[in-house]
């Protein structure tokens, strides 16, 4: 199945608006979770919660989970993204 370009707006609109709001308010992820390098936990942090955003609107959407060929343009959505979202906390330092 390819992604009907409403929900690919859909998606990327969303993802743009979680740029958005990315903050590094909540400073205690680095002692609740003991990670080192704070930013790269970050990334993964709002990476993945992207990704199950993604695929929780691809379900609302579609009333079926993703298969192979979904999830591999997802992630092209969101590979698409994930160095916006990098820069977007290393600003927010």
């Amino acid at each position: 199945m390819v992604l009907y370009s409403e929900f690919r707006k859909l998606l990327e609109r969303e993802l743009g608006k979680s740029l958005e709001i990315i903050s590094k308010e909540n400073t205690d992820f680095k002692q609740i979770w003991k990670c080192t390098y704070e930013n790269d936990f970050f990334y993964g942090w709002h990476m993945g919660r992207a990704d199950d955003f993604c695929r929780n609107q691809f379900f609302l959407h579609y009333h079926k989970a993703p298969e192979k060929e979904d999830v591999k343009e997802i992630q092209e959505i969101l590979f698409k993204h994930a160095k916006d979202f990098r820069e977007q906390l290393e600003t927010s330092d």
